[in-house]
């Protein structure tokens, strides 16, 4: 039944990339048709694509585990990010649809120069290739669980479907099949926390309903707020949702639906986290915690958990690899062309399966890539943008980017959240200078 489901969910999935594909208009709006679903996507699409990309297998089967080993507190692994989301829509939203842009480095070449947008593409194809490689990786889990089928045959198939749809109907397929993919996740999870309310009560009597905790003191909030929340101020696959908005007026109103989405979303994850205590055997670590509470469900159940699990995997993958190939194809190799975007997307998929076949260790060197991302690129974009076109001199910018991604990359390979905290300041203070000290020492030399 498991495998029936799977081969009839990857069927539907391939109709709707293939139905994309040829309506895909030619000519000069075949591209924005591809890259940003020809800015025809109302608030409702907007705000279930933004939810749906945001909840993968991280924000599920982690953020589970987290509430299973801690409590509520963990809720802030969507929450902090709810936060950023509530900041990029009330500053940044409206004028990154007016933009015009098809992609976040675009808007940064325009707004800190030429120079950092080269820097700021490449930080964006590493980072986003490594999440798409542990992307792969949990939908081969999640396809052995559903199918049967041995790892060495899931890792590929699994990664084929999401590549296929996505690379034939881009940005449209993609927003399409978020919001089925999202309806799906959250069903599954809707009935499994009935279920755990009915058969497990005790699981939540003794809960502390507090946000924080010696498990989660605040300096762990801090962190949270900062890299997780940072993370969706300025995050390339949230711009291209709010550049595919019909007009600004549906980015910002997609984007506030999105927070509500994430709250809601955010506790109803945690709550079926903590429902898995008692159920679950001693000695399992919090990323096992939801795969093992499979085997307490009623089978029917199971299924349809599996299920929601596997769309979260794919609403997130195939955000991943587009918002990877458009960065590509438009920043990197500057064509014009549906045809060069989805020979990135190609080229990355393919990269990405290579990784997620040679196991972790190889994945979380890549994953240095993300704290890069956050301390040397949010600031002085998310500055720029506030700021106005030509705010920040260019050279400073760069610096501010390079400098902070510095510090990120000494944070991650040392694992003191110090180097973090250090990048974010010295990326913030470099783009202060390159708002202030930047344009008068230009003034002084005319």
């Amino acid at each position: 039944m498991g495998l029936f489901l799977f081969c009839l969910y990857g069927f539907l999935l391939l109709v709707l990339g293939v139905h994309d594909a040829v309506l895909s208009r030619r000519g000069p709006g075949a591209a924005d048709a591809y890259y940003v679903n020809g800015r025809a996507s109302g608030a409702g699409q907007v705000a279930l694509s933004v939810v749906a990309s945001c909840v993968g297998g991280s924000a599920t089967i982690g953020m589970a585990g987290l509430a299973w080993q801690i409590g509520l507190p963990a809720f802030w692994w969507l929450g902090s990010g709810a936060c950023g989301l509530i900041v990029l829509v009330r500053f940044l939203a409206a004028k990154v649809r007016e933009s015009g842009a098809r992609t976040m480095p675009e808007l940064v070449g325009a707004y800190l120069g030429g120079a950092c947008r080269p820097l700021v593409s490449v930080i964006i194809l590493l980072a986003w290739t490594a999440i798409l490689a542990a992307q792969f990786t949990a939908m081969s889990g999640l396809t052995v669980a559903l199918t049967g089928l041995s790892p060495e045959l899931a890792l590929p198939l699994g990664a084929a479907l999401i590549t296929a749809y996505s690379v034939l109907g881009g940005q449209a397929s993609v927003i399409r099949s978020d919001a089925v993919q999202y309806l799906l996740l959250a069903a599954g999870f809707v009935a499994v926390l009935l279920f755990l309310l009915v058969s497990n009560p005790r699981a939540y009597d003794s809960v502390a309903w507090v946000l924080l905790s010696p498990d989660f003191p605040p300096a762990s909030l801090v962190r949270y707020l900062f890299i997780l929340g940072g993370s969706y101020l300025v995050c390339p696959m949230l711009f291209g949702r709010f550049l595919s908005a019909r007009d600004a007026r549906c980015a910002t109103m997609g984007g506030r639906l999105a927070v509500g989405g994430l709250v809601l979303t955010g506790l109803l994850i945690v709550l079926v986290g903590i429902g898995c205590r008692g159920l679950i055997p001693p000695g399992t670590t919090p990323d096992q915690a939801l795969p093992a509470l499979l085997g307490a469900l009623p089978p029917w159940l199971g299924l349809t958990f599996l299920l929601a699990l596997v769309s979260a995997v794919l609403s997130s993958a195939d955000s991943c690899l587009l918002t990877a190939a458009t960065v590509c194809g438009n920043d990197l190799l500057r064509r014009d062309s549906v045809a060069s975007c989805r020979t990135a997307a190609l080229a990355i998929a393919a990269v990405a399966y290579f990784l997620s076949s040679q196991g972790k260790g190889i994945l979380s060197l890549l994953f240095m890539a993300n704290d890069i991302y956050v301390c040397g690129v949010v600031v002085p974009v998310f500055m720029g943008m506030l700021g106005g076109r030509a705010c920040l001199a260019p050279g400073w910018a760069f610096a501010a980017v390079l400098a902070g991604g510095a510090l990120g990359l000494a944070s991650a390979m040392t694992g003191e959240n110090a180097w973090a905290y250090a990048g974010l300041a010295v990326s913030a203070l470099l783009s202060l200078c390159g708002m202030f000290l930047g344009r008068s020492a230009v003034a002084f030399f005319r």
